[in-house]
Formats: C-alpha cells, structure tokens, sequence
C-alpha cells in the first residue's frame, strides 16, 4: 500500500504542466471552430444581402410591365416610360409596336413589345414581355422572358 501511495504521488507530480497542455489546446480548437462560424456568417450575410438586392430588381422590372399593361389601356401609342427612382433602383420602361399580317385570315394585328429594366445596385434585372392586344388580359399574351445581368 506504501508502494502505491508513493507511486502515485510520482505520477502525479510529474503531470502538472498536462493539465495546462490539454487546456490550451482545447482553447485553440474551440478558437477556430470560433473563426470559422464568424466567416461563415460574414458570407452567408453577404449573399442575402445580394439576394435581397436580386430580388428588389426582379419586382421592380415587373412593375414596369405592370405600368405598360396599364398605360397601353387607355394609349396605343410606343413611348418610353421613366427612367423613374423607385424603392432605391431606377426602372425604365420601352413599348414598342409593329404590325404582323396573319395570312390564315387576311388581317393585321398590332403586337406590343414591353422591355422594363430595373437597375438596383449592381444588379440589372430587364423583362420583356410581347402581346398583340394592348394589355388588359392574359389572353393577349405572347412571349415573356427575363435577362439577368450582374446579379452576384
């Protein structure tokens, strides 16, 4: 029993600095585990905000399409709407008309080409959209595309 008394009294003083060992390292891994989610916030809060801003553009050149159907109401004129700021981008909208001869029954339709582009940030979003009434219902409805440019 004196044996083990004594043998553990060696040990153990011989395993002070361990204790402090172990402790700085446990601090160093917890350190980078640390690092790492503060990088990965940064940049998960970098692309929301880009995101946001993508989106912002989206609906602003939709509004734009939305102000054409609305003017080609009461207008039948081309004409170029804006630029106007709004909800911290600049919108544009273009109309344009031309005729197309339909031979299966001998008439001429007007057909409408809407080009609304929204510029926020850096982010340009331009829809086009073509119809071949002036608006009013989605049964005048041709063609509808969206161009994303500088988004991220």
């Amino acid at each position: 029993m004196v044996i083990l008394k004594t043998y553990l009294r060696l040990f153990y003083r011989s395993q002070k600095g361990n204790i402090l060992l172990s402790a700085v390292i446990v601090m160093i891994i917890l350190s980078m585990f640390g690092g790492i989610m503060v990088s990965r916030t940064i940049v998960d809060s970098s692309a929301s905000a880009k995101k946001l801003i993508a989106t912002r553009a989206f609906y602003l050149a939709d509004a734009g399409i939305q102000w054409a159907r609305k003017y080609l109401v009461t207008n039948t004129a081309a004409t170029t709407l804006g630029p106007i700021n709004y909800g911290g981008g600049t919108l544009t909208v273009k109309i344009e008309q031309t005729s197309i001869y339909l031979t299966y029954n001998l008439n001429n339709i007007s057909v409408y080409k809407f080009t609304s582009t929204a510029i926020v940030g850096n982010t340009t979003r331009v829809i086009e959209e073509m119809r071949y009434r002036g608006g009013g219902s989605d049964k005048d409805f041709i063609l509808w595309r969206e161009v994303v440019t500088n988004e991220f």
